[in-house]
């Protein structure tokens, strides 16, 4: 502990390098009581704060490392399938300032990546920022011949954590969750390089220009996308044209971003991490998508396998959600019978007449609690889609947006969209031909087919039949019968309490009735609401 000490004395004031960031978030660790993982002498001199749960202390100690592991506690807040919703609900909360970029940083990268000096590149250049992210900032400048425009630029230091996170999480896999993660809810190697990934993709600017020149040859998408200034664009730092006269959005202009975005996420597979205010802004008569980065989007199979998912939910064939959510990319157990049931709770408590009635945030709790429940695991990127969608319905109710907009409702016709879109029998016959094209459809067959072959040989075949529609009805038959004895009990409460209040000779009484029959007669009371709630809840009254 004197080395560390004596170490941190002799590098005050230098650059920290990706190995003493991975030694600070080991002490950080150490001091909110996960020192166990990193050794116990990091402890010693220590005093390790014991603050509760283990989703509040995760939650403070990336508070206390900075901007990037807070990003990294949202990411990862977006899997409720994997994680409970108590350290979910932690993580949602993290937050710490984020502080611009000194403008002589900026300066420097943009003159390093275009080649020149901001004065020979620019007719002006703002050096407060317009939008401050966690990843990039951006600038409004104006371009020569008096065009207005927007820089997006990646803000430095984000590598450097990301690489002190690799070994740290090698070193937690190891020692908390033994070989690959086992012991814990996911492994936190495959977690951070996930991530890692997904950090890289959000801060490259040329996939920026490309989603930026996608949503222009959109059809039917209502935001104005600005133009890409390719000269005074570079993986590092990207130029967009920008409205001569900038006005902040109202309640109809956050209405109508929110609308285009949930149709945006749902029909396209293409949603954005960051939705601050700031990248939407009324210029020219037309609400602008001002700043386009950070956008992350769906392979067109996962959107296909999304869009049979949704038809499932749709029908409410329990059967068919577990069936096609390896379609979408998800691990399914192979005994889904708990799955089923959980998703048969939850399509039960959402369906029915109060479907629509239900916000994103619960939809998506319900959902990912029934998946967690039924060990079935999500694509990371499906997960951070559904939690972008949170964001959306989010940034259209905290705009003080009124008249009884629903997200759920836009998320609805979306949904039914896209199902009819790869219902199309011209889509199904385009897919089709496109796969027997393909000559990799046809290698795998001969193997198949000597398998096969072997195990009819040696007898092994095994033929299983399953009733499709029996675990359904023993659920069902389940549910019932619980809700009899529950009603049996209350009956059996009121005719207790009756009696008691009746021919009780207690001497305490109230209004003229036993004290004992007048409590047996409000926990009936209370048992019969909680019931017709639940079955009210169901759609089944």
């Amino acid at each position: 502990m004197l080395f560390i000490v004596e170490m941190e004395n002799v590098t005050r004031g230098l650059p920290e390098g990706p190995a003493r960031r991975a030694a600070r978030i080991a002490q950080v660790g150490a001091r909110y009581g996960f020192g166990y993982v990193f050794g116990r002498r990091l402890l010693t001199g220590r005093s390790r704060r014991d603050v509760g749960r283990v989703g509040t202390r995760l939650r403070m100690a990336l508070e206390e490392l900075g901007p990037t592991f807070v990003e990294f506690g949202h990411t990862l807040s977006a899997r409720g399938d994997l994680l409970p919703p108590d350290v979910t609900a932690e993580l949602t909360r993290a937050s710490v300032p984020v502080h611009p970029v000194p403008f002589a940083e900026v300066r420097a990268l943009l003159e390093r990546e275009l080649g020149n000096t901001l004065e020979r590149l620019f007719v002006s250049f703002e050096e407060a920022p317009a939008r401050v992210g966690v990843l990039t900032q951006a600038y409004r400048v104006v371009l020569p011949g008096g065009r207005p425009a927007q820089v997006v630029v990646r803000r430095p230091g984000v590598r450097r954590d990301l690489l002190a996170m690799r070994p740290v999480a090698d070193v937690v896999r190891r020692r908390a969750g033994g070989r690959g993660g086992a012991g814990l809810p996911l492994d936190p190697a495959a977690a951070v390089g996930e991530f890692v990934t997904y950090v890289g993709h959000r801060r490259d600017m040329f996939f920026a220009a490309q989603t930026s020149r996608r949503l222009k040859e959109l059809q039917g998408f209502s935001l104005r996308v600005p133009e890409v200034y390719r000269r005074y664009s570079t993986a590092r730092c990207v130029t967009f044209e920008a409205p001569v006269e900038i006005e902040t959005l109202g309640v109809e202009g956050y209405r109508e971003v929110s609308e285009a975005l949930v149709r945006l996420a749902l029909l396209e597979g293409i949603f954005f991490a960051d939705l601050a205010p700031e990248r939407f802004v009324l210029g020219d008569g037309e609400v602008w998508l001002a700043d386009p980065t950070e956008a992350s989007a769906l392979d067109p199979e996962r959107l296909r396998g999304l869009a049979e998912v949704l038809a499932a939910v749709r029908r409410g064939d329990v059967d068919g959600v577990a069936r096609t959510l390896p379609l979408l990319g998800s691990e399914v157990p192979r005994d889904a019978r708990v799955l089923q049931r959980e998703l048969r709770d939850a399509l039960g408590s959402l369906g029915g007449p109060l479907w629509r009635e239900h916000s994103l945030v619960e939809i998506r709790a319900r959902g990912l609690e029934a998946a967690r429940q039924g060990s079935a695991v999500l694509p990371g990127e499906v997960a951070r889609l559904f939690d972008s969608l949170v964001k959306v319905e989010e940034l259209g109710e905290g705009s003080g947006n009124a008249g009884g907009w629903n997200a759920t409702e836009i998320a609805a016709e979306a949904a039914g969209e896209v199902i009819s879109r790869y219902r199309d029998p011209r889509y199904v016959m385009a897919r089709a031909a496109r796969k027997l094209a393909q000559g990799d459809t046809y290698a795998d067959y001969p193997r198949q087919i000597h398998n096969l072959l072997d195990e009819l040989k040696d007898g092994e075949v095994e033929v299983v039949f399953r009733h499709r529609g029996l675990d359904e009805l023993i659920s069902k038959v389940d549910i019932l019968a619980n809700r009899l004895v529950f009603a049996l009990l209350i009956a059996a409460l009121i005719i207790g309490s009756s009696l008691m209040g009746i021919f009780g000779e207690s001497a305490v009484r109230l209004l003229g009735v036993s004290i004992f029959g007048l409590i047996g007669f409000v926990i009936a009371a209370i048992l019969g609401l909680a019931l017709l709630v639940g079955i009210v809840r169901s759609g089944r009254l």
